[in-house]
């Protein structure tokens, strides 16, 4: 896992990871979000949220 901070030109820190991007960086690789994002990213979610009760449900059963 390559992880580090880089100095951008305004000064600020950018993390370089392949496990995280700038809000910028994840919009330019999903385009079907611009000007909806909530059509597109509700579903994901949702289907992350059920996945999370399944989880904790099994732990709990």
């Amino acid at each position: 896992m390559k992880t580090g901070l880089t100095k951008l030109v305004g000064g600020e820190d950018k993390m370089d990871s392949k496990y995280y991007a700038t809000w910028e960086e994840y919009l330019a690789e999903h385009p079907e979000l611009e000007g909806k994002p909530e059509h597109a990213i509700s579903p994901k979610i949702q289907k992350y949220e059920d996945a999370m009760f399944v989880f904790i449900m099994d732990l709990l059963l």
